[in-house]
């Protein structure tokens, strides 16, 4: 059986798709299978499919609308990996080390494992990658629990047993945090795990505003606000102290929310 499928989803991102693809095939896994999925029917993504993937890959031109969520659905309904992996074309898999990581997860195969980002700034439009030294993002110190009331784990650097996520999509309605609202509905079947290992390099572009959604206006304010509470709604605070932090949380935004309600 396959170790880990690792859902690619990619929307006309040609450079970024390539760094992504090349940064899979330096960590020399053992067993995997890449299930890239476009939303769009874009020349370059299928030149760059039939150059990097192998026979025991796949590549999928979907319809429907635009945009992730759905595209890690479909990955989620025909992965065959024991494990899961949902990683974003404009990031970057750490390497040959990445073994580790995913032996880490095979040894715990009711767990879903998490591990450490490094984020990495750039200017997609100059093609330039900032020579800034990476910021490193533990998640060693965090206090699971707290996220139920902000996401401190990246999607990007976690490995789902597969069995945990059969049966459990992407609400392909949110602007934003479609991720986190995933990671709670697993949270509620399976347990998590920190693994102080490497898991993923995030690529942030900062200069142009509109390269990730969480740029973007539609992503801020009112309606980052909205999905806080969407999510919070869906997956109540399992207690009063996580209740309170939910409350400060909102009043950070502007928003003055009594701890029941949350």
């Amino acid at each position: 059986m396959i170790e880990l499928s690792i859902i690619v989803p990619t929307h006309a991102r040609p450079r970024e798709l390539i760094r992504c693809l090349e940064s899979i095939k330096s960590c020399q896994l053992r067993s995997y299978e890449i299930l890239l999925i476009s939303d769009v029917n874009d020349q370059d993504t299928s030149n760059i499919a039939n150059q990097y993937l192998r026979d025991v890959d796949t590549y999928i031109i979907r319809g429907g609308e635009p945009g992730p969520a759905e595209s890690r659905n479909l990955g989620l309904k025909i992965a065959a990996g024991h494990h899961i992996l949902i990683f974003d074309d404009d990031d970057a898999l750490p390497g040959p080390g990445y073994q580790d990581f995913v032996d880490a997860a095979m040894s715990s195969p009711n767990e879903v494992c998490y591990g450490n980002v490094n984020f990495l700034k750039e200017d997609r439009e100059k093609e330039i990658v900032f020579p800034d030294p990476p910021v490193s993002h533990s998640v060693i110190s965090n206090e699971f629990m707290q996220v139920y009331v902000k996401n401190f784990i990246y999607t990007q650097a976690c490995i789902f047993p597969s069995e945990a996520v059969r049966n459990i999509q992407q609400d392909t309605h949110m602007r934003s945090f479609e991720d986190w609202e995933f990671l709670l509905a697993v949270a509620s079947q399976a347990s998590f795990k920190p693994i102080n290992l490497l898991g993923a390099t995030i690529y942030k572009d900062y200069v142009n505003t509109g390269n990730r959604r969480s740029t973007t206006d539609a992503a801020k304010d009112f309606e980052l606000v909205l999905d806080y509470l969407y999510v919070y709604r869906r997956w109540p605070a399992p207690n009063e102290q996580l209740k309170v932090m939910r409350s400060e949380m909102m009043e950070s935004q502007g928003l003055s929310i009594a701890k029941q309600f949350l």
